[in-house]
């Protein structure tokens, strides 16, 4: 760092770099661009403080004032896009650019960018790179590289400041990325000392920025801040030193205690938060979770909780199934219908009396609001060319608004309750439909000169109707079974252009009748008409009324929407009773049926580009089927049931609408974490996790990749065992070549004994030995080559896998009745007993080491020091033979679900997590947890309630799986049984990829100020 930037002065031009820095006024002295990640972001920020507080020397000033240093912050990391305004106008109004180089730097496309804008903007010359860890040629993004100084500069000559502390600098530092995902205390330790060396090297940037020199520099501020304390000495002596010590305390003491309320509100606003997450809207939660954390500063007492429990939020709204609702809006309108754009990125609806507004499809914020009606919206449509936006109310008008500017373009009179508002697929026409004084008036309005084309009454209620795509016709669907009850008219005069015959039927008294239509709408592709009855579904040729297909489908009488076509007709989806099939457009043929058996299914939504269909109950849940699956059951949808509904054309989401809860709600269907699911019920683990047992419904697999792909295992009776209700005695070998579990002798049922059963998966051979009793906990040995099993009667026993021969029998060590785990490392043996009490035992020397309430879930023994971790309750405790037993207590949250004797607890070493899993009678439910600071990172919710839910999680702790679904279709006509088996596999990310995340939701989306006084965040 000795060779100084060519651009520096000397110090005795220190009055020359004061006129030169004083010449040119810019709004910023430097912008700082760093990715958010630990510890360029501490770096970041404490440069920020060291520039806007820094002293410069007395030449600088003007008019005897000090000059205020302005810094710009980038604070959050952004996905790689164009430059907003308010960053490209920062860059430009910035004198330097600094750049927190790290490993990560390179990586990040936003940090390029900005480089690359400032240096189109000011040159080469004012980039100011702060090296914190690697080399320059790694640490260094490509435009930082390409920077044009003298001829013969290398990147160390263009490096600015240094602060790598020694151990960063050596060749076998594993580097910050690793420290944080494995080492959160070290970071922490390399990121202080790194902000000790800033102490010396922000003279380095400061005499950049000032354009003097560093040397110059750094000995003006020695020799200021000596002056400064000679005459503060001088001048207050022994009074003044009491005063100040009196004064430094104070200010302590003050300090303390406004921490302390910052701290506490910002606990309170993080209840509110998940307070929002019980409601179901996540997005909210997450703002209100970033609002509170604003004025968190690191060096804070309960930094560490309070951004946990910022993370625990996070990773709930990340780590749902592949159906959640994403956020609400709240339209404060009974009446409302709502509208999507043409691009599906904005939906319309009436808002509160007399407004309409338009929403975020991505993240629900209100991007506009226009006024104007005196009553309630009732109906909104978009133009196609996304231009206008017409809005009609119980008030007689229709307005209609310039969505780009707001505003009213024009103020249509018409007198009636509006039934219909539409654009044209071409936007020349705006098609408009009331109700007035028992009549459906239709009318026609050109959109060039919003006047009146045509128009027509209807004497009489019409019960539907459908326009033609081109718009000259309509399809009439009249409520009184007459006649001319089905009719095409003309919407230019409402002439008639060809009346539908009525559909003959026969009666309980076998006389013949006229069926009523219940509806009629045109087909996707224009040439033909469906129609229904409450007997069956048609489908007529527009051109000379051939049938192109009829199947008997029973509708109930009182169902409304319960048709809906694929957009090129190949598909149709209809809701007959509690039922849903898709018909082939073309040939009528029932292609699937779906029955979702938990559901009281009333309306349904289908998507044909992803075949999913998400039904609806009476009592507001919802379930999805997808593939011929349920793979989601009976979730609760909350807040009244939805009468409306918008499934986006690529599946991501299902917007809903209901008049009772007035909100709209964004189901989002598309989980970011969700990895291939398993068509399998989890049975068993093996103890280090690198080998699952699963049954598909039709026998056991193996599986040695986290569930991807598995093969076939022939042990006896394994359907037997697949469908169990608690499975609990099922083990894999930690090499995969075993299976074992407690079956019984297939003698006659009166001489039948139990037996410990071991199948050689490699082998494939079964062999067996008697126990004395079925409930006999076991557990193989590290290396696969034993297998111990408890038994009540004869004690702890050994056997050899290869021939199940008895090799050693501990006649001491037994168990009482109830569930028993067995834990086993190298020779320790854990018996966590029914009681509630872990039992410690060393098998080579045969000793009883001790109790300790609670359960078990991880042992190590290293170099002579057996340390295990468990759980009593909602307590972690840790005991070692050296230290003795500590605790510490879990998130209050996991302790809402009631603990059974079939939970289970699944722990990872690599990552620190815990999984557990509550199998009681009336809820299932899987905590998530950081073991060591007892923190909730996810709760999900398995719909499995036929047997106890297992997990798994993946050897290196970046997966967990846990069973999901499951249901039985029989088929009457073959009288067999198809099981169907869902588990779910998350991805577990790091808190860099959570933060990436959750931008990515929130999409740019910040509370209003109307938002922030409602939650109490700030006052009115």
């Amino acid at each position: 760092m000795e060779k100084e930037q060519r651009h520096r002065k000397p110090s005795d031009e220190m009055q020359r770099a004061a006129y030169e820095y004083n010449e040119k006024k810019y709004k910023y002295d430097a912008f700082i661009s760093y990715r958010h990640v630990e510890p360029d972001q501490s770096a970041a920020k404490q440069v920020h403080q060291m520039i806007e507080t820094f002293k410069p020397p007395k030449e600088f000033y003007e008019d005897g004032k000090k000059p205020t240093f302005r810094v710009f912050r980038d604070r959050e990391e952004l996905a790689a896009r164009d430059l907003g305004a308010s960053i490209e106008e920062a860059l430009e109004t910035s004198r330097y650019l600094i750049v927190i180089c790290s490993k990560r730097t390179p990586l990040s496309d936003w940090c390029q960018k900005e480089i690359e804008t400032f240096k189109s903007l000011h040159g080469d010359e004012r980039i100011i790179p702060v090296l914190i860890e690697g080399e320059p040629d790694e640490s260094f993004p490509q435009a930082l590289k390409e920077l044009k100084r003298g001829d013969n500069e290398s990147l160390q000559d263009v490096l600015a400041a240094d602060i790598r502390p020694d151990e960063v600098l050596q060749s076998d530092f594993s580097g910050y990325e690793n420290l944080q995902n494995n080492n959160i205390s070290k970071l922490k330790e390399l990121t202080k000392k790194s902000l000790n060396i800033l102490k010396t090297e922000k003279y380095r940037i400061m005499a950049t920025i000032l354009g003097c020199s560093f040397g110059d520099l750094k000995q003006r501020d020695k020799e200021r801040k000596n002056k400064l304390i000679l005459t503060v000495s001088s001048m207050a002596g022994t009074v003044f030193l009491i005063f100040g010590l009196f004064m430094a305390i104070a200010y302590q003491k003050a300090e303390i205690a406004r921490q302390e309320a910052v701290q506490s509100n910002t606990g309170i606003l993080l209840k509110t938060a998940k307070d929002f997450l019980r409601e179901g809207d996540y997005i909210k939660a997450v703002l209100v979770a970033k609002e509170a954390m604003n004025p968190i500063k690191k060096d804070m007492k309960y930094y560490d909780s309070l951004k946990a429990e910022e993370f625990s939020i996070f990773n709930n709204t990340i780590y749902h199934s592949g159906a959640s609702t994403l956020t609400n809006i709240s339209t404060k309108n009974k009446f409302t219908f709502m509208a999507i754009s043409e691009d599906e990125k904005y939906v319309a609806y009436g808002l509160n009396n007399n407004d309409t507004a338009i929403a975020s499809v991505q993240n629900g914020e209100v991007i506009k609001r226009f006024t104007g009606h005196t009553q309630q919206v009732k109906f909104a449509d978009f133009s196609k060319d996304g231009k206008y936006l017409a809005s009609s109310s119980f008030d007689n008008t229709c307005i209609i608004y310039d969505i780009e500017s707001g505003k009213e373009v024009a103020k249509l009179e018409i007198e009636g309750v509006p039934m219909l508002t539409k654009f044209s697929k071409d936007n020349t026409k705006l098609y408009y439909a009331t109700i007035l004084n028992s009549d459906t008036c239709f009318y026609v309005y050109d959109t060039a000169t919003w006047q009146k084309q045509g128009g027509f009454v209807i004497n009489g209620q019409v019960q539907y109707a459908d326009i033609n795509s081109d718009g000259s016709e309509v399809l009439v669907t009249l409520a009184d079974n007459t006649e001319d009850q089905l009719t095409r008219r003309s919407l230019k005069d409402g002439n008639i252009i060809d009346t539908i015959p009525r559909i003959k039927g026969i009666n309980l008294e076998q006389n013949e009748f006229d069926k009523p239509y219940k509806a009629a709408s045109y087909s996707a592709d224009g040439k033909n008409i469906i129609l229904l009855t409450e007997g069956e579904i048609m489908k007529i040729s527009l051109e000379d009324k051939t049938e192109i297909f009829r199947q008997d489908m029973y509708i109930t009488p009182n169902d409304t929407k319960v048709l809906t076509e694929s957009e090129n007709g190949e598909k149709i989806a209809i809701k007959s009773s509690t039922q849903v099939y898709i018909l082939d457009g073309n040939s009528g043929e029932v292609t699937d049926e779906i029955y979702f058996p938990e559901l009281n299914m009333k309306y349904f939504a289908y998507n044909y580009n992803t075949n999913t269909v998400v039904g609806f109950g009476e009592n507001g849940n919802y379930s999805v089927w997808k593939d011929k699956i349920i793979v989601e059951n009976n979730l609760s949808y909350g807040g009244g049931v939805p009468i409306e509904f918008f499934y986006l054309k690529d599946g991501s989401k299902i917007l809903t609408n209901s008049h009772e809860s007035q909100t709209i709600k964004i189901i989002d269907l598309k989980s970011r974490i969700l990895a291939e699911p398993i068509y399998a019920r989890i049975m068993a683990n093996s103890d280090n996790s690198s080998h699952m047992l699963l049954f598909d419904g039709n026998g056991f697999v193996l599986s040695d990749d986290d569930g991807k792909t598995s093969k076939k295992i022939n042990p006896d009776e394994p359907t037997t065992y697949g469908i169990m209700s608690n499975p609990k005695y099922n083990r894999i070998s930690n090499d995969g070549r075993y299976y074992a579990y407690i079956g019984m002798t297939k003698d006659a049922l009166s001489d039948a004994k139990p037996v410990l059963k071991l199948y050689d998966v490699q082998n494939d051979v079964n062999n067996q030995v008697v126990i004395n009793t079925t409930s006999s906990p076991f557990v193989f040995s590290n290396d696969s080559k034993q297998i111990l099993l408890l038994d009540s009667v004869d004690g702890l026993k050994i056997y050899d896998t290869q021939n199940l021969e008895l090799i050693k029998n501990y006649s001491d060590i037994k168990y009482e009745s109830g569930v028993v785990k067995l834990l086993i490392n190298s020779q320790i043996l854990v018996v966590n007993r029914f009681s509630g009490i872990a039992s410690v035992y060393n098998l080579d020397t045969d000793e009883h080491i001790t109790d300790i309430p609670g359960e078990v879930v991880n042992i190590q023994n290293v170099d002579g020091e057996i340390k295990l971790r468990g759980i009593q309750n909602n307590t972690a405790f840790y005991w070692s033979n050296k230290d003795g037993l500590s605790t510490h207590e879990m998130d209050e949250a996991c302790a809402q679900t009631a603990l059974s004797f079939n939970d289970i607890n699944l722990y990872n070493e690599n990552t620190d997590i815990l999984m557990m899993i509550r199998n009681n009678e009336t809820d299932r439910k899987c905590y998530v947890v950081d073991f060591s600071t007892g923190r909730l990172k996810m709760t999900l919710s398995p719909a499995v309630k036929d047997y106890n839910v297992n997990g798994h999680i993946s050897p290196d702790g970046k997966q967990i799986a846990i069973d999901q679904n499951y249901y039985v279709n029989y088929d009457k006509d073959s009288a067999k049984s198809t099981y169907y088996i869902v588990s779910t596999v998350y991805k577990l990310l790091n808190e860099d990829e959570i933060s990436n995340e959750i931008d990515g939701i929130i999409a740019g989306r910040k509370l209003s100020d109307e938002e922030k006084v409602q939650i109490g965040i700030i006052a009115k």
